[in-house]
């Protein structure tokens, strides 16, 4: 465990869920099943707005997310937070999907256009990078 999460216990509780028990239980399907469910944890929530979709994944998983950069059709986020190191920190297969699928489905809640998001793992840098992409220009 990082020196700075020493003092959230519950980092290891989460951890041990989402990268220990359910790739056990899901097993090679476990990136396309933890899509899904994101996908349909964003279908249960309402958004405002683009920053409103921002705040609750924020909220909900645990971290930080912001936009650097974006072009008519494509957005790139970095996700950050104590959460994220400690899981990047491990010795583990970790995945973001879950959160990639929330975020993909927020959009197209917001937007109206279909969006997909995809994921990178940058361990050094103790963040995750999404690229979110849109069939039409998001506004």
């Amino acid at each position: 465990m990082h020196d700075e999460n020493k003092n959230m216990p519950y980092l290891d509780s989460l951890s041990l869920l989402r990268d220990a028990l359910l790739p056990n239980l899901l097993n090679d399907g476990e990136e396309n099943i933890l899509y899904w469910a994101g996908k349909e944890l964003a279908r249960s929530q309402s958004f405002e707005s683009l920053d409103d979709l921002i705040q609750q994944m924020n909220r909900l998983f645990s971290g930080e997310l912001a936009l650097y950069r974006k072009t008519k059709k494509s957005r790139y986020y970095e996700w950050s937070g104590a959460l994220t190191s400690h899981r990047l920190a491990l010795d583990t297969k970790v995945t973001f999907s879950l959160e990639a699928g929330f975020l993909a489905e927020g959009y197209q809640k917001i937007t109206g256009n279909e969006t997909e998001a995809t994921y990178t793992l940058h361990p050094k840098k103790s963040i995750v990078t999404f690229l979110l992409q849109s069939d039409s220009p998001i506004n």
